[in-house]
């Protein structure tokens, strides 16, 4: 996470320099883009696996569910917008520590919100004042509060509010300039969820392992700019 960030910054150091010495005419500033889009987030209980990627394969794994978000972006400058957004997330939840998953597993929806700020590329490259393309890389804050925790006990030692931060790039395309699909990669926090290490065997030994581990988000969706 740290070289990623001092690799972003040494990046828009050079293109800000860059752009003191062109005279470019594409711009963000004043336009709104509103975006919808979803993504697979890990929740808290296992389900069946169908593939895996890694040195261990277990037969159930953190199942994913929907994560859904509305953003509102405007543009401060060329180069720079800020936005809101809120949203969803599809989870788990048990009423107490004794529950037999198959039977007793409860699902809600969890609120979402949060703030983000996207630093576009392309103004620093196109002359044209319109452009079909959106090259970005952004930063996102958000929180998630969970109507009830994933074991809704008082004593779970974990608050109701959740949290999710990240950075990434993401890529753009326009029909007619107005209306296109989006996708993003972020690395950071994506995880709502309490972590639970899980025992396998490996050898002749017992070892436990976080199979929860949620760095990596990716987005797809449909947005308008205007």
């Amino acid at each position: 996470m740290l070289l990623f960030i001092v690799l972003m910054i040494i990046s828009l150091n050079l293109v800000l320099v860059k752009a003191q010495t062109n005279d470019y005419q594409y711009s963000v500033k004043n336009r709104w883009t509103i975006k919808a889009s979803i993504s697979s987030y890990k929740t808290a209980f296992w389900g069946n696996a169908s593939a895996h990627i890694g040195d261990f394969f277990i037969t159930s794994q953190n199942r994913k569910m929907a994560n859904f978000k509305v953003e509102a972006n405007y543009g401060v400058n060329r180069f720079i917008e800020i936005g809101v957004f809120t949203g969803f997330q599809h989870y788990e939840w048990l009423e107490d520590y004794s529950s037999d998953l198959a039977e007793e597993i409860n699902r809600s929806f969890a609120p979402l919100f949060g703030v983000n700020a996207s630093f576009h590329i392309l103004p620093f490259f196109v002359k044209s004042k319109k452009c079909r393309w959106d090259l970005y890389l952004t930063t996102k804050y958000g929180g998630c509060y969970l109507p009830h925790k994933e074991i809704d006990q008082p004593d779970f030692p974990h608050s109701k509010y959740r949290q999710e931060y990240g950075l990434g790039i993401g890529i753009g395309y326009y029909f007619k300039n107005i209306i296109g699909f989006f996708a993003e990669g972020s690395v950071g926090q994506y995880f709502y969820f309490q972590r639970f290490k899980r025992g396998i065997v490996v050898g002749n030994s017992l070892e436990f392992k976080d199979f929860s581990d949620s760095n990596f988000s990716f987005r797809i969706g449909i947005a308008a700019k205007f």
